[in-house]
């Protein structure tokens, strides 16, 4: 009897095997390139969009961290005049007459003895004393009308400059600025009275904010914690001028309430309700900015608070008379204000501690 159950094995497991042999070789994995994904150019114009709208809003909450409030006075007299100023001019010995002969200015009368010898005016005693009082009078009004062109008044009690001290179509541009203490703070109230009440409108009156400003700045010299200074010079008019005028927009644009300005004669206050501020009120910023005719020869680096007193002195004792322009803005205004240390390093980087 054949064993059909063992052969039809067998030829299973041979088909097997013969089928596993016929089977196709495993194909090889390969990596295949990665291939970059070209970014939309709508994707990067959208985050560039985003970037910038951070940026705007973010720069505004960072320029409301400082203080808000600021004010300013002062005026550019002199480089309105041209820089010009007159001085007294030596005269020769005469009064106005004549000392040919038959000719004169006047007649007088001659009172007592002697005649006219083509002076014009008799011998007598009473005729000189007229013509010294007349004199005396005229020479009194040329001065003053110089005096007043120049922007110089009385009480001053300084010289005139002299022309070889003085080049009229030149300037000079200093910059000081002071960081006080909280010990300091009192001079935010002085400043204020010198802007509502100072007079703006002359050079005069310039001269004398410029000497006040000083003599409060020492009086806190003591609260003095950062000092820096600056100048230029010399320059025409026309460049000093505009360097100031940028000097002094740099500074006013700090701060966004400008609480009182004088200038030209005329005060304006600022109509917006004073805001506390979110931080402490440690220091208060004062800059000076002057124009001078001529050069001050002190102006030089300050490495400590002696140097500062040296150049506030020298600003204090400065004549009118080469005043060309002043500008004197403090931040911040408000009492309720804030200006922390952080504010003063950051906003004003290049101030020396002491």
């Amino acid at each position: 009897m054949v064993d059909r159950t063992s052969d039809a094995r067998q030829c299973t497991d041979s088909d097997l095997s013969g089928a596993r042999f016929a089977l196709p070789p495993p194909v090889s994995q390969t990596r295949l390139p990665r291939m970059k994904i070209p970014a939309a150019p709508g994707l990067r114009r959208f985050l560039a969009r985003l970037l910038l709208a951070l940026t705007l809003v973010a720069a505004p909450a960072l320029a409301f961290a400082g203080p808000r409030s600021g004010s300013s006075f002062g005026g550019r007299l002199g480089f309105r005049n041209g820089g010009g100023y007159s001085m007294p001019r030596s005269s020769g010995s005469g009064y106005g007459y004549n000392n040919g002969g038959g000719h004169s200015f006047f007649f007088l009368p001659s009172f007592g003895w002697g005649g006219g010898y083509g002076y014009g005016f008799g011998g007598g005693l009473s005729s000189l004393l007229v013509l010294g009082v007349l004199g005396f009078a005229a020479f009194s009004l040329v001065r003053a009308a110089r005096r007043y062109r120049s922007g110089g008044g009385a009480g001053w009690g300084a010289a005139d400059y002299r022309d070889e001290d003085v080049d009229l179509g030149r300037g000079y541009v200093y910059r000081m600025q002071l960081a006080l203490g909280r010990s300091g703070r009192g001079i935010q109230d002085r400043l204020a009275r010198f802007a509502a009440e100072g007079d703006t409108s002359t050079e005069a009156g310039l001269g004398h904010l410029m000497q006040q400003t000083a003599l409060e700045l020492l009086r806190e010299k003591d609260s003095i914690r950062y000092a820096g200074i600056d100048g230029s010079g010399p320059m025409s008019l026309t460049n000093a001028e505009t360097k100031m005028n940028s000097y002094a927009l740099a500074e006013r644009s700090r701060f966004q309430v400008e609480r009182i300005r004088g200038a030209d004669g005329a005060v304006r206050r600022a109509t917006e309700a004073p805001e506390e501020g979110k931080e402490a009120l440690e220091y208060v910023v004062v800059t000076l900015i002057v124009a001078t005719r001529s050069a001050l020869p002190a102006w030089k680096a300050v490495n400590e608070r002696a140097d500062v007193e040296r150049l506030l002195s020298q600003l204090g004792s400065s004549s009118p008379n080469g005043l060309l322009g002043l500008e004197v803005v403090w931040t911040p205004a408000d009492p309720n204000d804030s200006m922390t240390e952080t504010d003063v390093m950051t906003t004003y980087p290049d101030l020396r501690s002491f």
